[in-house]
């Protein structure tokens, strides 16, 4: 009967020092990388998943050899992360905070046709979705560094004038390779 309380008792204690991970209840952060400059929210649903919210400033450029020009568009999209591995890592004694773990993602986002330009670029409509493999990790309390992969595919609907001012509405295909490796700041 003894060793049955003994053994109750030690399982217990092992029980209740036992870490259970859990993504953060809200993040707020900046990030600078291969999209110039972002502004996230991350709302925990449950244990494991997050939704981010992200508000993003991108650049681009082009040139021929008769023209070039640039754009820095604003972008808002939203992305539900599955962080996968936040138990396994607390289970190994590493950090899980600021959701620091590896994750599966699908970006939905949207460009809504306005941005600054040079050369009066027309710019257009687009909506995207990309599925993502990614990895978190903390550099001291309150920077980080994140980077993920993925295959975007979306849409940009076009707008052009024709002869006596017709209006002709066309869509366009686009895909790419997804590519986010940031340094990031977390409030």
């Amino acid at each position: 009967m003894k060793h049955l309380l003994l053994i109750t008792f030690i399982l217990f204690l092992i029980k209740v020092q036992a870490q259970e991970a859990s993504s953060e209840r809200s993040i707020w952060g900046i990030q600078l990388g291969i999209y110039p400059l972002s502004i996230y929210n991350e709302a925990k649903i449950t244990n494991n998943i997050a939704l981010r919210s992200e508000l993003w400033m991108g650049y681009a450029s082009s040139s021929s050899r008769y023209s070039s020009h640039w754009e820095i568009l604003p972008y808002i999209q939203v992305e539900p992360r599955w962080y996968y591995n936040l138990q396994r890592r607390a289970d190994k004694a590493k950090q899980t905070t600021g959701n620091s773990g590896n994750y599966l993602s699908l970006q939905l986002g949207s460009q809504p046709g306005f941005g600054i330009t040079s050369n009066n670029v027309t710019l257009h409509p687009t909506i995207y979705f990309s599925p993502m493999y990614g990895l978190r990790r903390n550099i001291g309390k309150h920077f980080n560094f994140e980077t993920a992969l993925g295959y975007l595919y979306g849409w940009e609907f076009q707008t052009h004038t024709g002869l006596g001012g017709t209006k002709y509405h066309n869509t366009a295909t686009l895909s790419s390779l997804n590519l986010r490796l940031s340094i990031g700041y977390k409030f």
